[in-house]
């Protein structure tokens, strides 16, 4: 990461020159809103850049745009020159970022937020780096194996052991799409906060799940590799092409007990009979379209995604999409309803105006996890339980 951005143009490297063009092509298309897919694109067009010049310019484009979020005005991103004069003549001291640096909304959010009031300074503290890149095994007893291999790769490890869960805290240089272990499936990208979500699921071989919201899968793998490829467990997703990705995924992880199909919360799911017939799922979990304001240390463009009365109109899909599935769960089962949003009309709102009209179903556990108090995003999960 860049410790200092030149004020003027004729003190830039050859690279931070193009760094400038990359980050004016960014903020003047007119669609450019998530970043991570936008630099994707901008590279397949742009051959020139090589892989080693990849990784370092996606670095600093991210870092530029964590700190133009932090510290500035939308207004002022929208010219490239203007952002390198404005971040360059920043004091030392602004390096932390904090709640003056959001727009009113973002206050009045967080002012309702399901983070204790205590710990937001924390977590907007956090907001100016990015977590590490975290690894799980699908195979908990190959870690041994999985750690070898990161640590011959040039990677610092941090293994982290917990019950039926192998969690690796990567940092280095090497792409990690070229890693074998990757590549054979024994393990998956997914951030800490994701699979402490994915815990709570808490399947079990034998079980019948259902993953409503699946997206690409990650979620999907850590409870097919819980269920070790006994039981049955259904993956849907409103867009069709994930659930492309979700398949490769369980390929390529050796899990045979996957079944996908499309799903939009307004037709009724394609069940088997044998899921009819003995009383539905015994765990549904429902990771929710969202705003995603608890995944901004990675996507620090989420700011300007969110618009006013985005969470309102993500609450109410939300509460539609619980109201669906709920019949499909067995007396004994578990409704898992998670977010990655931070902000209490996402999440403890919904589930205040799901469970009045449900009758048999009562809370057991409501959290937020992660940032600040873990180096991850930010996930909220409830855990419902039907009598």
């Amino acid at each position: 990461m860049a410790k200092h951005i030149p004020n003027s143009a004729a003190n830039l490297s050859n690279r931070e020159r193009h760094l400038v063009a990359l980050w004016r092509a960014y903020v003047e298309h007119p669609t450019a809103r998530q970043a991570d897919k936008w630099l994707a694109q901008y590279f397949r067009e742009h051959k020139s850049y090589g892989k080693k010049d990849r990784a370092w310019y996606s670095e600093e484009f991210f870092s530029l745009l964590r700190r133009a979020v932090s510290f500035l005005p939308e207004e002022k991103t929208k010219d490239a020159a203007m952002v390198w004069r404005e971040l360059g003549s920043l004091p030392q001291h602004k390096e932390k970022g904090g709640q003056d640096s959001l727009p009113q909304t973002w206050k009045g959010w967080l002012q309702n937020s399901s983070l204790p009031a205590e710990t937001i300074p924390a977590f907007l503290a956090n907001l100016d780096s990015k977590p590490p890149l975290y690894l799980r095994a699908n195979y908990p007893e190959k870690a041994g194996e999985i750690e070898s291999e990161l640590k011959a790769a040039g990677y610092a490890v941090t293994t982290m052991p917990r019950d039926r869960l192998v969690t690796f805290a990567v940092v280095g240089q090497k792409p990690i799409y070229e890693l074998s272990c990757l590549k054979n499936g024994l393990v998956e990208i997914q951030d800490l906060a994701s699979q402490l979500l994915g815990e709570a699921v808490d399947a079990h071989p034998g079980m019948a799940v259902w993953d409503v919201c699946a997206g690409g899968g990650g979620k999907t793998m850590q409870i097919a590799s819980q269920m070790k490829n006994r039981g049955v467990l259904y993956a849907s997703d409103i867009r069709d092409y994930k659930l492309d990705e979700l398949k490769l995924r369980a390929r390529r992880g050796g899990f045979h007990n996957v079944r996908r199909f499309v799903y939009d919360a307004e037709t009724q799911p394609e069940l088997t009979k044998e899921i009819q017939n003995s009383g539905g799922f015994h765990r549904i979990l429902v990771d929710a379209p969202c705003s995603a304001s608890g995944t901004l240390r990675r996507n620090p463009d989420v700011r300007y995604r969110i618009m006013p009365g985005d969470p309102e109109k993500f609450a109410a899909l939300q509460l539609k999409i619980l109201t669906a599935v709920a019949p499909y769960l067995r007396p004994g089962g578990k409704l898992i309803y998670a977010t990655c949003s931070v902000f209490k009309d996402e999440n403890e709102n919904v589930v205040e105006k799901f469970l009045p009209g449900h009758a048999g179903f009562s809370l057991s556990e409501a959290k937020c996890v992660g940032s600040p108090a873990l180096d991850s995003d930010t996930m909220f999960y409830a855990v419902m339980e039907k009598k």
